[in-house]
């Protein structure tokens, strides 16, 4: 999306991988952040422009010199000789001049010469010499070589001026105005990523990464409530640091509850500086990890809530003239966003209490058989989701193990995904048979599908009926991943035949696979979310799980279940969300 800039700033690019187009809602975010970057950005390139030139005058040391290029000698004055640390002004050995240039500079010097013995004429060349102490020193010779008898340039005459000063200046302002483009960059792109952020915690990453330019490695965003701060999601804070930005009385005095309170930037560069705005701070300076902070206000649209965030460095940093409008302009970015995505917030938590509503509040105790089992809801990103597990006593005497998956990640997905654990109850009901239950069920789904194309779903699911006295179970899935086996003696690998995923074709066969499990027993059943995500291979995923089952066949089941999970959901924000049940055999009198 491309958006122009006025005050002849030129245009904001804003991009993003893939082909989705930008929504109404994140379109008018940008248009809001490129009168964002108008508002701030002339004082950014405000900073990058020289003075207008005026006529002025400024004195220069001028050396001259004249090189003999036949006898490889240089005679100069005493401005030359100062300019080139040699002892006087006198005649020298070339050599002497040019053991002064770096070593990588040496070979162009060598072709300069052979280009003036070989061209006569007037030319002008820039070098650069290490002075004492290893400064670079920047030099302008403009100089005139003239041919002997035998029409060869051999003598070589001019001036030299020392440039030093100068070339470092426009070194600086380079220097300068490519990081302040880079940090223009950096917005732009933290622009986009605001739009588009799902939920605060993501929003204030994107503002992290983007305002790592300046140094940043923390960031915390707070809200005023009841006359006390509130963090409402922090990056780069650990919990006890967290906590020591949380909860604070607005009238304390700290740069954080100072930019709550009075709604102004508060910039601290360095330990000194803290200590001499907040004397109160000197018995915790040890303690403080950071070493400078910039709290900003966060200006919302309703003026009654004030919020604030707080950038926090790992060292010192000295806040450049260009950088306080640029991180004012942050600070709003992350202002229009925050309202957008604390909305999102509050929709996925919604999602996600309705997601553990539909699933069993208790699981079914048995002397014979443990349960533990585990619902990991995705990131704010994804929406609700339809993993299930499940767990109930069948009429014969055994216990039913379901686990299940609806595609998608959205309320119709999660209502389904109740309507089918309700479902497979029922007609468990009526037979115990796996095989005859996820017919039935899948007979209804696909029923359902086809009056309705439009919004059909697909689910899979996987139905073991198990009876803890013998260890004896009946197993049968529907696309779903095979569940993972562990024996006293090992791992087991169980070859079961999947049928089609349910609400596919109406009359699916299910092959039902019979298994004899002996005591001390543990079996694994688990949603794809836990080996299909981004940059893992399925199959390393799985192995990881069969590892992780495998060392904790000691452990009780609860933390056996904690440690499973730990390992092998990787990331603290997944992609989809994941449902896992672990069912551990005990030892039992076996007919």
């Amino acid at each position: 999306m491309v958006l122009p800039l006025a005050k002849g700033h030129g245009v904001t690019v804003a991009l993003r991988p893939g082909v989705v187009p930008f929504r109404p809602a994140e379109q008018d975010f940008l248009r809001d952040a490129a009168g964002l970057l108008d508002r701030y950005l002339h004082g950014v390139v405000g900073t990058s422009r020289t003075e207008n030139s005026v006529p002025r005058l400024k004195q220069r040391a001028t050396g001259t010199f004249r090189l003999d290029l036949a006898d490889e000698e240089v005679e100069c004055d005493e401005t030359f000789a100062r300019q080139h640390a040699l002892p006087a002004p006198g005649r020298f050995p070339l050599r002497d001049v040019l053991r002064r240039i770096p070593e990588h500079d040496r070979p162009g010097i060598e072709d300069i010469l052979h280009h003036l013995r070989a061209q006569p004429g007037t030319f002008e060349v820039n070098y650069r010499l290490t002075a004492d102490g290893g400064r670079l020193r920047h030099l302008h010779a403009h100089c005139t070589s003239s041919p002997d008898d035998t029409s060869q340039a051999m003598t070589v005459t001019g001036h030299v001026t020392d440039d030093t000063d100068d070339t470092e200046q426009i070194g600086q302002r380079e220097a300068l105005l490519r990081e302040q483009l880079r940090r223009a960059d950096r917005m732009i792109s933290f622009a986009a990523s605001a739009a588009s952020a799902s939920g605060t915690h993501e929003l204030a990453a994107a503002a992290c990464e983007a305002l790592a330019v300046f140094g940043a490695d923390a960031l915390v965003i707070a809200e005023a409530r009841h006359g006390v701060s509130h963090v409402v999601t922090a990056i780069g804070y650990d919990d006890e640091h967290r906590a020591a930005v949380d909860r604070i009385s607005l009238t304390a005095r700290t740069p954080l509850t100072d930019a709550l309170r009075n709604q102004q930037a508060v910039f601290t560069p360095s330990h000194p500086d803290l200590l001499s705005a907040y004397p109160h701070f000197s018995a915790a300076l040890p303690r403080l990890k950071r070493h400078a902070w910039a709290a900003l206000p966060l200006p919302l649209a309703d003026p009654d809530i004030r919020a604030a965030c707080m950038l926090s460095f790992n060292r010192p940093h000295a806040f450049h003239p260009s950088d306080q409008p640029l991180l004012i302009a942050a600070a709003a970015l992350l202002a229009r966003a925050l309202e957008r995505c604390r909305t999102y917030d509050t929709e996925h938590e919604r999602a996600v209490r309705l997601q553990r509503s539909l699933l069993p509040a208790h699981l079914p105790q048995h002397p014979n058989l443990h349960l533990a089992a585990a619902y990991h809801p995705a990131a704010p990103r994804a929406h609700a989701g339809g993993d299930w597990y499940d767990a109930f006593p069948l009429p014969d005497g055994r216990i039913a193990l379901t686990i299940g998956d609806v595609e998608g990640h959205h309320t119709k997905a999660t209502a389904l995904m109740g309507r089918l654990r309700t479902t497979l109850r029922a007609y468990a009901a009526i037979t115990p048979d796996p095989s005859a239950i996820l017919r039935h069920t899948n007979s209804l789904l696909t029923t359902e599908n086809d009056a309705n194309p439009d919004q059909a779903l697909l689910a899979t699911c996987c139905f073991i009926a198990l009876d803890p006295d013998t260890g004896r179970l009946d197993c049968a899935t529907a696309a779903h991943p095979t569940p993972l086996v562990h024996t006293p003696q090992g791992a087991v690998t169980p070859h079961i035949t999947p049928g089609l995923p349910l609400g596919v074709f109406t009359r699916t066969p299910y092959p039902t696979t019979r298994l004899t499990l002996p005591p001390h027993s543990r079996l694994l059943l688990h949603t794809d979310g836990f080996t299909d995500t981004p940059h893992t291979d399925p199959d390393h995923a799985r192995e990881r799980l069969r590892t992780a089952l495998a060392a904790t066949a000691h452990d009780t089941i609860a933390l056996a279940l904690h440690q499973i999970t730990t390992a092998c959901l990787t990331t603290a924000h997944p992609n989809d969300d994941s449902a896992v049940l672990l069912a551990h055999l005990a030892a039992a009198d076996r007919p």
